[in-house]
């Protein structure tokens, strides 16, 4: 009993069970960063000049260098918390750039990653659980920059189960639906990561016609991009045919045959025709062409519309090569 009073006068002290939790996580990677840096005793701290004797120090994973590579974990959350000690609370646009100071460093720019990366984002998860209210939208980013910072450094199996904890805030506090179908996004990806295919074309169904309402009323329609773009990277060429072609008309009638995402959708599709090893049906060759013809004359007559469209045209001009040589084979 007197062991659980003291456990539960710890989580009180620390702000509640969420920061407690936060805080524990953020100290054990915090001491993974360090473990993995492998900094020489004695290096100094840029930002305090004290030396390595209690907190660790680290070598950072941006562009800095020479004395201003090394640092203190607790040196940089101390700066983060500063940086945003005097923000308020008024919507995600704000929330999201909010997330700079933790995640990108204040000296070159960069965004931090591996160990540093994830370390710093239990610390942001931490202030907004102590710091903000329970719906506050900071607090949401915040929570969803967790599971952000495992998957950008290929932590896909635990970035899923921290994707899911952070769903059921977003369904309880952000009626919009937005920061939920991005998570949703996130997610579907990390499925596709680590195989679970099914479940992750699922997911990008269920969303995908949501997203288009979305960008209807104003919403960047180029986010969509990833998922296909993500499924070619992998390689799963029969799976972006079935999803694409599903999908690309959606997006047509939905958004227009000149908007970004339908021209991308299209491009993909082409590739992913012309991409698969062996086998590959005349027919779809002959897609393939029209598909990536009539994207490039509309990309090109559009311009600087988008600053997604430089990557299409190279990418169909690439698929206008191979079905090219694909039509020569076939003679």
């Amino acid at each position: 009993a007197s062991g659980h009073k003291k456990k539960c006068k710890k989580i009180a002290r620390a702000g509640g069970a969420e920061a407690h939790y936060a805080d524990k996580k953020a100290k054990e990677a915090a001491a993974e960063a360090v473990r993995q840096s492998m900094v020489p005793a004695g290096t100094t701290c840029f930002i305090c000049r004290g030396e390595s004797s209690t907190d660790g120090v680290v070598s950072l994973t941006c562009q800095c260098a020479g004395e201003m590579k090394f640092v203190h974990i607790s040196c940089l959350v101390g700066r983060a918390r500063a940086d945003v000690s005097n923000r308020s609370d008024t919507n995600l646009r704000d929330a999201s750039g909010l997330s700079d100071a933790w995640r990108r460093c204040k000296n070159c720019g960069n965004i931090h990653e591996g160990p540093i990366a994830i370390a710093l984002s239990w610390e942001w998860w931490n202030w907004a659980a102590t710091t903000q209210a329970e719906s506050s939208v900071f607090r949401g980013v915040a929570l969803n920059g967790v599971p952000n910072a495992y998957f950008e450094n290929d932590e896909f199996d635990k970035a899923i189960q921290l994707f899911d904890a952070t769903l059921s805030w977003q369904r309880r506090s952000d009626p919009s639906g937005k920061m939920e179908l991005i998570t949703l996004g996130r997610l579907s990806e990390a499925y596709l990561e680590v195989g679970r295919v099914d479940e992750g074309l699922r997911m990008i169904r269920e969303f995908f016609p949501k997203w288009l309402t979305l960008c209807q009323t104003g919403m960047p329609s180029e986010t969509l991009t990833y998922f296909s773009d993500h499924m070619l990277e992998l390689r799963l060429f029969d799976e972006a045919i079935v999803l694409l072609r599903e999908q690309q008309p959606m997006a047509r009638q939905r958004l227009g045959r000149d908007n970004a995402l339908t021209l991308a959708l299209a491009v993909n599709l082409s590739f992913a025709l012309v991409m698969r090893e062996c086998n590959i049906p005349l027919e779809d060759v002959v897609e393939a062409e029209a598909l990536s013809k009539d994207a490039l004359k509309r990309i090109r007559r559009l311009g600087d519309a988008s600053d997604i469209f430089p990557h299409y045209i190279h990418k169909a001009e690439h698929n206008l090569r191979l079905c090219s040589e694909l039509f020569k084979v076939s003679r």
